[in-house]
């Protein structure tokens, strides 16, 4: 039976920092300590967001190995590129990436003064 993500206390350790879970792989749970150590303190501030960081480090983990395995066969490429998909989205959903919400350019603007003829009656 596939091991089920569960939610548990959050132990706010570290000054805010809380550690990984205890049953993470040790190269997921350096991943949740760098990532930790480059939020500002209590950035994981409840259960909900400490799971979400476990199953990021997850997904990373498995992005990981399945870049190795597309090296040395294509057919893994679709599924490496669906699990990038799916990292990139938690990435978003946890404020991992520096994407600024996209913004229109201002709309040009006509600049008359009061006494200007308009261009349909010069």
């Amino acid at each position: 039976m596939p091991h089920r993500p569960r939610v548990v206390p959050l132990d706010p350790s570290r000054h805010g920092r809380p550690e990984p879970p205890a049953d993470l792989p040790r190269r997921e749970a350096d991943l949740w300590r760098a990532i930790v150590a480059a939020r500002r303190p209590g950035w994981i501030d409840n259960p909900g967001s400490a799971l979400l960081l476990e199953l990021y480090c997850h997904a990373v983990a498995i992005v990981e190995d399945l870049e190795a395995r597309a090296r040395r066969d294509v057919k893994f490429i679709g599924r490496l590129n669906h699990q990038t998909t799916v990292v990139m989205r938690m990435a978003k959903e946890l404020g991992l990436l520096p994407i600024k919400p996209r913004t229109r350019p201002p709309r040009p603007r006509l600049v008359r003064s009061r006494h200007s003829t308009p261009p349909w009656s010069a």
